[in-house]
């Protein structure tokens, strides 16, 4: 299957959602076309999953709009033949074996069952069909979930922490599949907090931090004049931060002492650490700039959205 080229399959105009006192997404806008991959990324409560859930009808928006193929998700007909979501889960009933859940999944949205066995061999479940869902391991009841997903060959796929409970093996092969449904002509929406992985197979990038949009660009152009990264560890990380604010580069604090310099070799930074007398330096290397250090330059590391 494909879809069309002309116009973005996922549209996100101004979309805004209060709960009381509290502003979840903030006037977001986005686009994600067909046959791309799109990493949505944001520190836990940016309002990513708020925004997830708004798209595929299972929370009202306060003001904005969304569209998938032109149309607002609960217009949509056969919502399972355009959209596939994997959001909370399998939310599959432990006592149900993985080919009872998709079968009952697939008939009551009128998708022939044929399709069930081709999922549970699309996703690595083909010898598990007759287990249980309450024996699963984590990862095996995402890839359940991704397979009620991919039930109806949607055009437009919004998936939330796919990779999570998944081994390094089957997170390569995650990586692997969404490049290939991206190849055949898909929409991906693609949320998770493992951001190299992400790097490896994203096309666009879009950054939330407390419900705010704060990047929405190719993730080459945002790559491009990062090469030199400083990464160190000192005595004093937070005076090296404060003398850096003053410089107009980037850096970033991150967990325990260990600071990011983006902009500056591994010479500079040591003489920079030792202007300021933040020394001893326990660690200091040069590295090129990555996805990561971008998200730390534009994203806040606490949120304050659901």
């Amino acid at each position: 299957m494909s879809a069309g080229q002309a116009q973005p399959a996922l549209v996100c105009r101004s979309l805004t959602k209060r709960f009381g006192d509290t502003v979840a997404v903030d006037d977001l806008s986005f686009d994600v076309r067909a046959g791309t991959v799109t990493a949505f990324v944001g520190a836990n409560g940016a309002g990513k999953t708020t925004t997830m859930r708004m798209l595929v009808g299972l929370v009202a928006p306060t003001s904005g709009h969304a569209s998938v193929l032109g149309r607002p998700y609960r217009a949509l007909a056969r919502p399972r033949d355009i959209v596939g979501a994997m959001l909370e889960g399998p939310g599959a009933h432990p006592a149900h074996r993985a080919r009872t859940h998709l079968t009952i999944t697939a008939t009551a949205a009128g998708i022939p069952t044929a399709r069930v066995a081709e999922v549970l061999e699309l996703v690595g479940l083909a010898d598990h069909a007759h287990r249980r869902v309450g024996t699963f391991s984590t990862g095996m009841r995402q890839r359940l979930a991704l397979a009620a997903a991919l039930l109806g060959d949607p055009a437009v796929l919004i998936l939330d922490e796919p990779s999570n409970g998944l081994d390094p093996p089957g997170i390569a092969w995650m990586r692997n599949l969404l490049r290939s449904l991206a190849g055949e002509g898909r929409a991906v929406l693609v949320s998770s907090h493992l951001l190299p992985e992400l790097a490896e197979v994203a096309d666009r990038v879009v950054i939330m931090d407390r419900g705010r949009l704060v990047a929405d660009a190719p993730l080459d152009e945002l790559l491009a004049g990062r090469s030199r990264v400083a990464e160190l560890r000192c005595a004093d990380p937070a005076a090296v931060v404060e003398a850096i604010s003053h410089t107009g580069l980037a850096a970033a604090q991150l967990e325990g002492d260990l600071v990011v310099i983006e902009g500056l070799s591994a010479q500079e930074a040591g003489e920079l650490v030792s202007s300021v007398g933040a020394g001893p330096v326990h660690h200091l290397v040069e590295r090129r700039g990555t996805f990561e250090d971008i998200y730390f330059d534009l994203a806040a590391t606490g949120g304050g959205g659901a």
